[in-house]
């Protein structure tokens, strides 16, 4: 089966009506669709967060190119009404044999009639890979809320968004936590790509990510390997996302700890610290402090147009949103998952 193409009949791949709306797969949009797609895109950047830059078109092209990223293929459509773009619908196929089941799908918005013919598309599509389970994602906020629900899905999950002013962090506070260092351990910088010494170090502190928690949904740990990691890293790259890494190693050169941020080279403003975690043997040590600190050091004196970042912690990890929020993190709003079968979903839309 063709990724790209995700080896759907031409019909689902090409334009056509549901309940009187235009669905487009992304990759055939023509010019003036792809145009309206963003500027619907830039709304709802406006909506969700007025301070940050908007989508530019790059940004939006790598995302709708992309199926390759988070260990899933991916595919997107865009719901039009007439020459105006309504909704963006997402579903992505996670790689890893133990979520073959599972499909995760995101509609923006997602609250009337449009959002489910839009859903009506992505469950065909996870259908005929063979998902039988949906996770559906995106703001929590009434309207969602009330879509999901109506249709049978659970909350299962919730989320808190955070930003963070990264000239307002307060660099004796950070020199402290930095000098707070464990004695035993040493930080290893990476950029864009992991040399190959350290790769068994950034494969060990991804697996540890497993811990992180995900509350009520029903999904299964994904274990990665060096292969993986490599290539997630230069999916990334693909879209214009660069990595940045620290790790925290010990004498033997095991990882203690890590933490990763994507610097987006389309708009600095709107980079994210992505994944901070300590493995089991090390927590208890304020390595995560340390990690978190160090990076925003190096971004100070590497990146100055990394003016801030975002953020996402499960609601129920108060040990990483109590850092976060030592750190000057600012809550912004709410996301949330909720799950259901997709026959469920199906039945509901009728």
């Amino acid at each position: 089966m063709s990724r790209r193409g995700g080896g759907f009949p031409a019909l689902a791949r090409n334009a056509h009506r549901l309940a009187d709306v235009r669905i487009v797969d992304s990759r055939s949009l023509v010019r003036a669709d792809f145009d309206a797609a963003l500027a619907l895109q830039q709304g709802l950047d406006r909506r969700r967060d007025s301070d940050l830059p908007v989508t530019p078109a790059a940004e939006l092209q790598g995302v709708f190119d992309d199926d390759a990223t988070d260990y899933c293929r991916h595919q997107r459509v865009v719901a039009f009404d007439g020459e105006r773009a309504v909704a963006i619908g997402h579903v992505e196929l996670a790689i890893d044999p133990a979520n073959a089941a599972l499909a995760v799908v995101e509609i923006t918005p997602a609250s009337d009639e449009t959002s489910a013919a839009v859903l009506r598309e992505l469950l065909g599509r996870a259908r005929r890979d063979g998902r039988t389970s949906v996770i559906a994602m995106g703001d929590h906020n009434p309207a969602a809320h009330d879509f999901w629900t109506g249709l049978g899905a659970e909350l299962r999950y919730t989320e808190q968004e955070s930003s963070l002013d990264v000239a307002a962090v307060d660099g004796e506070v950070m020199d402290g936590w930095v000098a707070a260092a464990p004695a035993d351990l040493d930080l290893i910088h990476w950029r864009h790509r992991c040399p190959d010494e350290w790769i068994h170090a950034v494969v060990a502190t991804a697996n540890a990510m497993n811990d992180a928690p995900t509350d009520d949904l029903d999904m299964a740990d994904t274990t990665v390997d060096a292969a993986m990691v490599k290539a997630e890293i230069e999916a990334r790259a693909a879209r214009g996302l660069e990595f940045w890494g620290l790790l925290a190693v010990t004498a033997d050169g095991d990882a203690a700890g890590s933490t990763e941020v994507f610097v987006n080279r389309h708009r600095p403003a709107a980079s994210w610290q992505w994944s901070t975690v300590v493995l089991p043997a090390h927590r208890g040590r304020r390595i995560g402090r340390w990690l978190k600190a160090a990076m925003w050091q190096r971004l100070r004196a590497d990146e100055p147009d990394v003016t801030g970042l975002q953020t996402g912690n499960a609601a129920s990890n108060a040990h990483m949103l109590a850092i976060n929020n030592a750190m000057g993190f600012k809550p912004t709003h709410l996301t949330a998952c909720w799950q259901a079968n997709l026959d469920v979903l199906e039945s509901r839309l009728g």
